[in-house]
């Protein structure tokens, strides 16, 4: 046989070219695919199709037709990707078992539901957002990758609330704040919280003084257009997180013994809350008091109330997920107690008993906030151990940030406004991609 191989060699050499140049030119098609799909995913997710999606506050029961026909064409784009990578796919729902297993909650909660068809359509949208969180990440498998998409569509959604507002004041603006595009001033809020943190997070990792000043400038406009929300929960929680919880992370990612000191302190701060509230018997509206100024969280006292009387009637299983405050003209719990409900339509406007954590136990119970709880623990374990990881990657570091904004500052707006796994919340829904992706960007490198 000669040294130079038969012709069969060469056939399959030039076999194996072709077959290398159609997995490159896939990869990169999949790669700018994934990216144009997480600009629209992020639009959907923030704004939807803005006012013309919005279900009439009186009847909610059949949600927005438009809504669901949106979600349901991501659902059907995300499948290309699925298919291109579901070996990843396979891992990223692997690594997210805890999240699964709260997944696994809400499901089996349609046979207790008060309106099981209601349960499995709002179920549905939480399912079609995982779908998309692991065809994403899958492919946009490192924050290098993510978080660029990820800052032009909030660029989009910011840019075009602005020239909404500007263009239809009468429109985008309630008599209580700025809604823009937003389904209310308080959603408003939270999708600028996310924008300014995730911006905030990318700041670590670009070099270029063009990418780093337009970040800055989508940080300053969505900050400006948050103030104009007049939500003070949303305005609160960001200036925490961007003036305190982010320049810790940033050192405590970058130094070991800052990271040792910065738990340390946040130790020390939780015991000397308690040490406070038991020596000088604080109840929760004095420390609301001393913090904000209102011990009644405006209002929000009365709905908390309410709340913890409507858990005493179902507080093992709960009432079934999104079976409570979609039912509108049929049903609404604030019909069930004396001084709540006067048909006026503010009460009419309430989705929410306004803490999260309350409504976990209306949705599901005991079972369903215990399983939450170990969902929280299990997020809260990610962030400890990527401050004491030491890495000289900026971009991990950038991803590690993000993730634990999204995480913390979920978790206090949580206290005043319903998100975690909430029927369409957007912090909520938000979450669960960041979530995943996080899982993607610490997945080994051949994985």
């Amino acid at each position: 046989m000669s040294e130079r191989g038969t012709w069969l060699d060469h056939l399959s050499q030039r076999q194996a070219t072709r077959d290398a140049q159609y997995g490159a030119t896939l990869s990169v098609a999949a790669l700018w695919y994934a990216r144009v799909l997480l600009v629209v995913t992020t639009i959907i997710l923030m704004i939807g199709l803005g006012p013309v999606g919005g279900a009439d506050a009186e009847q909610v029961a059949g949600g927005s037709r438009a809504r669901q026909a949106s979600f349901l064409l991501l659902a059907a784009l995300s499948l290309p990707l699925i298919m291109h990578a579901w070996r990843r796919v396979s891992l990223l729902i692997g690594a997210n078992w805890p999240l699964l297993l709260v997944y696994g909650v809400l499901a089996a909660s349609f046979w207790w539901s008060a309106f099981p068809g209601i349960t499995v359509r709002r179920l549905a949208i939480y399912v079609i957002v995982l779908l998309l969180a692991c065809a994403l990440s899958a492919v946009l498998r490192t924050p290098r990758l993510f978080m660029p998409p990820l800052l032009v569509g909030f660029g989009i959604v910011i840019g075009l609330n602005l020239v909404y507002s500007a263009a239809f004041p009468g429109l985008a603006w309630s008599p209580i704040g700025l809604e823009g595009l937003f389904s209310s001033k308080n959603v408003a809020g939270m999708g600028s919280q996310a924008i300014i943190l995730c911006a905030c997070a990318t700041l670590v990792a670009f070099r270029s003084p063009a990418a780093f000043w337009s970040v800055v400038l989508l940080a300053m406009s969505t900050a400006a257009f948050l103030v104009l929300t007049l939500s003070k929960t949303a305005v609160g929680l960001t200036a925490l997180c961007v003036f305190v919880v982010f320049p810790v992370l940033v050192l405590a990612l970058r130094h070991r013994t800052f990271a040792i000191i910065a738990l340390g302190g946040t130790a020390g701060l939780v015991g000397v809350v308690g040490l406070a509230t038991g020596t000088l018997n604080l109840s929760g509206a004095d420390w609301a008091d001393i913090i904000t100024g209102d011990p009644t969280f405006t209002s929000r006292d009365e709905l908390w109330a309410a709340a913890l009387l409507h858990i005493e009637k179902a507080p093992l299983l709960g009432y079934g997920f999104g079976a409570q405050w979609s039912m509108l003209p049929v049903y609404h719990p604030l019909w069930l107690y004396w001084g709540f409900w006067s048909g006026t339509d503010i009460y009419k406007n309430y989705n929410q008993f306004h803490n999260g954590y309350l409504d976990l136990f209306v949705h599901g119970g005991v079972l369903l906030a215990g399983t939450v709880a170990f969902f929280v623990v299990t997020l809260v374990s990610r962030i400890a151990r990527a401050v004491m990881r030491e890495t000289s990657d900026r971009w991990k570091r950038s991803g590690d940030i993000l993730f634990a904004l999204i995480v913390l500052g979920t978790l206090l707006s949580n206290l005043m406004e319903s998100s975690l796994f909430f029927p369409d919340a957007l912090l909520g829904q938000f979450l669960v991609v960041i979530t995943v992706a996080h899982s993607a960007w610490n997945l080994p490198e051949g994985a």
